[in-house]
């Protein structure tokens, strides 16, 4: 489960936490310190009688005494509860005096708060015997020499703990401050790569348009695209020649689509362009080597493949003629029909062999169909 750096609490909290588990009976503690913030001096409490130690928010009745000793520049000293110079005030009861144990001795400790150049004071709470330092059956109180080891030695501990903070706070605001560098230069690439390629896209348009001029004047024809088509033109990353070839194949096949219907305007559709070579080998389109003396009958399935899809997408009759117009060289029905019987004994080979190629004239195109019929039948 994530949690929050401690080290992102603000430093005397960091430091109030810290203190009840560094000294082994401490009562409570209290924080007195500048808080950036509310922009003033502000006082909070732990109490560690309970498992659950909670902070509490105290009222500062005596500022200018507490400012005295915020202006004094000194690492620790031991003060009695008649030197303190605030009352505290619980918030969940309207006036209370905390400091009334007289018995109980307090170490002040002074760390430096660069915000406004005065100490952060922290009051530690601790019997005044040996007990809380872990000697149980010691009633002897603590003398000057311990005292000062106490007050040296928590000081220099909690200075580390504060120091320790500061070094992994610079450290993350390091880190974040270049991460969100990061995230504004990969930003702006990633807008002007977008920029590039919107560009180049519609270069590859003007390019496509160019190309397709000779063919409008020999066939008194104008081409346009759809929505759709200028989108898949912006988005092929192939070759350009294979781009140029694609779009004058697609230009072929819709103007025999459109015989019989002549149009001023032809609009390619998106379904229309294939970004792919009509006349690619074996090789690029069946997994398994063929033997070459199939390679002709492949070339002849594949363009009859790729003319029925063209009619099907057009919603038009998956018919001999129909298809033979779609092919990158139109031929006539009964050519088609010619072609098959001469490659018959191989066309049915292959469509044994590859019960996944060619589902469009396999399935739906007359010719193929009645081949594969006649070999069920005989």
């Amino acid at each position: 489960m994530a949690g929050i750096f401690t080290f992102i609490k603000q430093p005397s909290i960091l430091l109030l936490e810290t203190s009840v588990f560094l000294i082994p009976g401490i009562e409570k503690a209290i924080a007195l310190f500048y808080d950036s913030s509310s922009q003033q001096t502000v006082c909070k409490e732990l109490n560690n009688h309970s498992a659950n130690s909670t902070i509490n928010d105290f009222f500062i009745s005596e500022p200018i005494q507490v400012q005295k000793i915020r202006n004094k520049k000194f690492q620790w000293q031991w003060m009695s509860v008649s030197q303190l110079p605030f009352e505290a005030v619980n918030n969940q009861v309207k006036q209370l005096t905390i400091f009334d144990e007289l018995q109980n001795i307090v170490l002040c400790l002074g760390f430096n708060n660069p915000l406004d150049g005065h100490a952060d004071l922290l009051f530690l709470y601790l019997n005044r015997n040996n007990s809380c330092f872990g000697v149980s059956d010691s009633n002897s109180s603590l003398t000057t020499n311990e005292k000062s080891i106490i007050g040296s030695l928590v000081f220099n501990s909690l200075n580390w703990v504060l120091q320790q903070k500061l070094t992994d706070s610079h450290t993350l605001i390091s880190m974040n401050q270049r991460m969100q560098y990061l995230q504004v230069e990969n930003k702006e690439l990633h807008d002007e790569l977008g920029k590039i390629k919107l560009l180049y896209g519609q270069s590859l348009v003007a390019i496509c348009r160019q190309h397709l001029a000779a063919i409008e004047t020999q066939h008194n024809v104008r081409f346009d695209f759809d929505a759709g088509a200028i989108q898949k033109i912006v988005s092929y990353t192939g070759s350009s020649n294979q781009l140029i070839e694609a779009i004058e194949y697609s230009a072929k096949i819709a103007i025999n689509l459109n015989f019989g219907h002549p149009q001023s305007t032809i609009v390619l559709k998106s379904w229309e362009l294939e970004f792919q070579d009509s006349n690619q080998n074996i090789t690029s389109n069946i997994q398994h080597p063929v033997n070459e003396r199939y390679l002709k009958t492949v070339h002849l399935l594949d363009k009859l493949e790729s003319a029925a899809c063209l009619v099907s997408n057009s919603k038009q009759r998956l018919t001999g003629e129909n298809v033979g117009n779609a092919c990158p060289s139109p031929i006539s029905a009964p050519a088609i029909t010619d072609a098959l019987k001469n490659h018959q004994k191989k066309v049915l080979h292959l469509m044994e062999e590859f019960p996944d190629k060619w589902m469009t004239i396999r399935n739906e195109f007359r010719p193929i169909k009645n081949l594969l019929l006649n070999k069920q039948v005989g």
